[in-house]
């Protein structure tokens, strides 16, 4: 096929059994003109185009090699998408959001659930050790007994006793029997409070109480010991540390619900802003492909607003010029 740059008006042959597309560019090698040609329609494929009629030209300062084929739309060549970027980063939130939680979880909750499990334990004790001094002092033991009674009924207590001043056991009652596992349970019914338990935790000389934390019978148990006034025994009051500890977690229920409806509304979040973004780019790449092939005639519709739709609006001009100024060439 022989056609004629418009340049030097130079002939030349192009071998039409080289065209991969429609629509190829080239430069001559005289004058360095840019030409495009459109690749000619046989007998069986219709009929056949005069090649110069196809011909658009632009005259460049230096030469520009032949526009290479452009890759799939919606597929970016290099890198991640915006889509991808956000996914990661919003799973690098919930990771570091995670590991402050856990972080605040393990530094502060045991402490806090230690601390309310002793609070209730010493005011248990305190409270218990006023109301036995006196029966106490005058040897009223059955008196005793029914007031440890009175405190074993309590909910979370696993325990109640008392010491006198030779640190004989003269009242010891437990709560709930069927917490603890079958060998103690039947020790206890068996014996009755174990006197080794009165040994477990004594008062230090000099001070004005004291904490202790053992497992009995398959139970964690948190041991107050208080003085009783001016009678020089001790209340030993035992409180069950998992009634508390699933207290406490029960009241964290809600803030880790409220926790996964917020990752929730992020990652639904994180979505609707990386369709909304990556959606009018992958329009646009493949508008500006299309404006790569020489396709002039199909206008770039703004369907965005920001800085999106201006980018939209000027490929929309881009479009407009290079399609004026080739007609005017082809009109010259």
């Amino acid at each position: 096929m022989i056609i004629h740059c418009t340049g030097c008006q130079k002939a030349l042959d192009v071998d039409e059994h080289q065209f991969t597309r429609d629509r190829m560019r080239g430069v001559c090698p005289g004058c360095q003109t840019i030409i495009e040609v459109a690749r000619p329609y046989t007998d069986s494929m219709g009929p056949k185009t005069s090649p110069e009629k196809e011909v658009r030209e632009e005259t460049v300062p230096s030469p520009m090699p032949e526009t290479p084929a452009p890759a799939p739309a919606g597929r970016p060549i290099l890198g991640l998408s915006i889509s991808q970027k956000l996914q990661i980063l919003f799973l690098s939130f919930i990771l570091i959001t995670g590991g402050v939680v856990t972080f605040l979880y393990m530094s502060f909750v045991p402490a806090m659930m230690n601390e309310q499990i002793r609070l209730r334990t010493v005011s248990v004790a305190k409270a218990f050790s006023g109301a036995v001094e006196q029966p106490l002092l005058v040897k009223n033991y059955l008196q005793v007994n029914q007031m440890a009674m009175t405190n074993a009924a309590l909910p979370h207590v696993a325990y109640v006793s008392v010491l006198n001043k030779r640190g004989i056991v003269v009242a010891g009652i437990f709560g709930d029997k069927n917490r603890f596992d079958a060998k103690f349970k039947a020790v206890i019914e068996k014996e009755g409070f174990p006197r080794s338990m009165a040994a477990r935790n004594r008062i230090p000389a000099g001070t004005a109480q004291n904490e202790e934390v053992f497992v009995l019978g398959g139970q964690k148990v948190f041991d107050v010991a208080v003085p009783i006034k001016n009678t020089g025994g001790e209340a030993h009051v035992g409180i069950f540390t998992q009634d508390a500890e699933q207290a406490v977690e029960k009241q964290l229920i809600p803030l880790l619900e409220v926790l996964a409806l917020m990752v929730l509304c992020g990652c639904l979040a994180f979505i609707w802003v990386g369709r909304s973004i990556s959606r009018p780019i992958k329009d646009l790449t493949s508008a500006a492909e299309k404006i790569s092939m020489g396709e002039m005639d199909h206008p770039i519709a703004v369907k965005s607003g920001g800085e999106i739709g201006e980018l939209a609006r000027s490929l929309e001009r881009m479009r407009f010029s290079i399609n004026s100024a080739m007609d005017r060439l082809m009109q010259r």
